[in-house]
């Protein structure tokens, strides 16, 4: 499986940006329309479903990155019963427990904000605007919800003037790194740092090639720091998502930080 990013985020992709004549359009929608049937079902059983032969159900699962049927059915099965993104408190919570939820999130989401805005460094903000501004190349990287992030950052800088590069999956990700030119520009989004230990090899690319890496995360230390040159605090907490509330926010900031002072020379 790529590494980073997750099995429903594949199918997603094939749904969201594939041809829908396309056989692999049909095959991800009806495994999502499925999705909790199909660690119940053989490779034949999934083919009938799909209306395709169990051939092109093989081909389907080696695309998006799986050895075996037996391996993908597997992973879908491990996602369903494993509930990642909440703590204990939102897992085990019933619908009486909503309202203290709700209010514990937003909370959480004004003090990330909070925290965020008042750790705000005007001469840094400066410096990564100057950076934008000479770059001959802009790459973005990121798990998951940061590449949606990273989707907005791109279409707003292209407003702006400035193309970003964005690798929406693993493999892409690392083709993107593998092409840029020497001394590029590069943000990595990763709040709790999974980014940086998940792919230090990737890292160490861009270290070699002089790369300039600004990261946008919520920890002022630790072994990743000796990859970045820039480093965007933000978020106190990220518990039950509400990090992603202040990624945006963040995220806001630079625009308009670039917007005000670097595109209207």
């Amino acid at each position: 499986m790529p590494k980073g990013i997750s099995i429903m985020s594949q199918l997603l992709g094939f749904v969201n940006y594939n041809d829908q004549k396309d056989a692999n359009y049909d095959i991800a929608k009806t495994i999502l329309e499925n999705y909790h049937q199909i660690p119940d079902l053989t490779i034949y059983e999934l083919a009938d479903l799909c209306f395709v032969s169990a051939s092109s159900i093989t081909r389907f699962i080696k695309a998006i990155g799986y050895e075996s049927y037996r391996l993908f059915r597997e992973d879908i099965h491990n996602t369903i019963q494993i509930d990642v993104d909440y703590s204990k408190n939102v897992n085990f919570a019933s619908a009486a427990d909503l309202q203290p939820i709700y209010k514990r999130y937003t909370d959480k989401v004004i003090e990330n904000i909070q925290f965020t805005y008042e750790h705000i460094d005007y001469e840094q903000l400066h410096r990564i605007g100057e950076i934008i501004y000479q770059a001959k190349e802009i790459a973005f990287l990121g798990l998951e919800y940061a590449n949606m992030v990273g989707l907005h950052f791109q279409n707003k800088m292209a407003s702006l003037n400035r193309f970003v590069q964005l690798g929406v999956t693993d493999e892409k990700q690392r083709k993107l790194v593998d092409e840029l030119k020497e001394g590029a520009v590069v943000f990595v989004v990763s709040l709790e740092g999974s980014f940086f230990y998940r792919n230090t090899d990737l890292m160490e690319n861009l270290m070699q090639k002089r790369c300039k890496v600004i990261a946008i995360t919520m920890l002022n230390a630790g072994k990743f720091m000796n990859y970045c040159d820039e480093i965007i605090l933000c978020n106190k907490s990220n518990s039950d998502t509400e990090g992603r509330i202040a990624l945006n926010y963040m995220i806001e900031l630079i625009i308009m930080y670039y917007y005000i002072n670097f595109s209207k020379g």
